[in-house]
């Protein structure tokens, strides 16, 4: 076994992140540990934790949800400061399944999926919009908003039955890697801003391409109905919309604002300006390009702070 291998060996097990905190915790410091699942939690996090309270923060990344929770069950709770050591982890589908959530009064648990569905919603187009195009009229900006809401909820309907199979797997524990399935084999978005499935080719369904590409053909239909009926009731679908395909919808919308409306705006505004040498419009304009790879970074920012999170953070005060 080579250095490295050793090196990746200790830093992704939890016994790494145990050792940290009894390294670095002082009884006499107001120094706050918070453990989290990966390394875009510290993004998403910090912005909050820092505007509410002045101790110094440091981030432990744990890599998963299970070595956050490993490391709280570690701790001696006698000893540390539950004030002082925080714990950070997404609820993903366990409501859903029956699995106890695992709770204390320093672990936040998402009332949504996860993180990245914090990303998706009205409040971060809008400041994406004025932010990163340079749009700022209201007309067009409701429309697109309102196109969203429209879209997005269109999404959530096809991915209902996606997700009933997802939450039928994780209940049976089957080695289904999630990350197989690209959603962007499945839809697109328009040049109209309307989404629209992809035509999966040789395979009949949708479900034959996803047990293909998963290696799994488990499936119990009455099973997965019960599923299906269950979120087919909540009234906020984004508990049971898996984070990074919620998130990749919304790169998919951002895509067509991008590429549609700043570009169409900006030649209306070109040929205003060409006629109105006195009375200048700006032109918008797209100040970043929008990938898969950086779109997480450029909304963490533009989220607004979660009400179940605020309550969490005051507690600390």
């Amino acid at each position: 076994m080579s250095l490295l291998d050793i090196l990746d060996e200790k830093v992704l097990s939890p016994a790494a992140s145990y050792i940290k905190i009894i390294s670095q915790y002082k009884s006499d410091d107001n120094t706050i540990f918070c453990f989290v699942e990966g390394i875009e939690d510290i993004s998403f996090y910090s912005q909050f934790i820092e505007r509410n309270i002045e101790n110094e923060l440091k981030f432990i990344v744990c890599n998963g949800k299970g070595n956050v929770i490993d490391n709280h069950k570690s701790l001696d709770w006698n000893f540390y400061s539950k004030k002082r050591i925080l714990f950070f982890i997404d609820k993903d589908f366990d409501d859903y399944i029956g699995q106890e959530l695992y709770e204390d009064d320093n672990i936040f648990i998402t009332e949504l999926y996860s993180i990245e569905n914090y990303l998706v919603d009205e409040h971060t187009l809008r400041k994406f919009i004025i932010d990163n195009c340079l749009i700022s009229d209201e007309t067009i900006i409701n429309l697109a908003v309102e196109n969203f809401k429209i879209q997005h909820k269109e999404y959530i309907g096809q991915l209902k039955k996606i997700s009933a199979w997802m939450m039928y797997c994780r209940k049976h524990n089957y080695k289904v890697n999630f990350n197989d399935i690209k959603i962007s084999d499945l839809f697109f978005i328009n040049k109209e801003g309307i989404l629209k499935k992809k035509d999966l080719g040789s395979y009949e369904t949708s479900f034959k391409y996803i047990c293909d590409k998963t290696g799994c053909d488990n499936f119990s239909l009455p099973e997965i109905k019960e599923f299906y009926k269950k979120i087919d009731l909540e009234s906020k679908p984004q508990k049971f919309i898996r984070g990074k395909y919620d998130l990749y919808f919304m790169f998919l919308y951002l895509k067509y604002i991008s590429e549609e409306i700043v570009l169409e705006i900006s030649k209306e505004v070109k040929k205003f300006n060409a006629n109105a040498p006195n009375k200048k419009l700006i032109r918008p304009k797209l100040l970043i390009q929008v990938n898969e790879s950086n779109i997480f970074q450029i909304l963490n920012n533009k989220v607004k702070l979660p009400i179940k999170l605020k309550e969490f953070i005051d507690t600390i005060n």
